[in-house]
């Protein structure tokens, strides 16, 4: 079985919400949902004040994972609009 590293996109409700929650409620559910090694998440400003939250992850690529589900999980967390895998790229090695 081969690898990818996901991008997913979680965009927030409002500028208000706490992005660093977030995260952390974001990383326990790709864990969960079977990411493996280290994650990266990353605060980036998007426009107005409002900023988007960008988790890298890597998942074993099999016919039983559907990263759209995944993504559509984050939106359970309080304060999160959307979710969307953003980019999807196979890992060498």
């Amino acid at each position: 079985m081969s690898n990818a590293i996901i991008t997913f996109k979680i965009m927030p409700e409002s500028p208000d919400v706490d992005l660093d929650a977030v995260k952390e409620q974001a990383l326990k559910i790709a864990s969960a949902q079977g990411a493996k090694g280290e994650m990266q998440a990353k605060i980036e400003p998007l426009a107005f004040g409002l900023k988007q939250l960008m988790l890298l992850a890597m998942f074993e690529v099999s016919d039983d994972v559907d990263f759209d589900t995944i993504a559509e999980k984050f939106v359970s967390i309080e304060g999160v609009q959307s979710a969307e895998v953003a980019q999807m790229d196979l890992a060498m090695g």
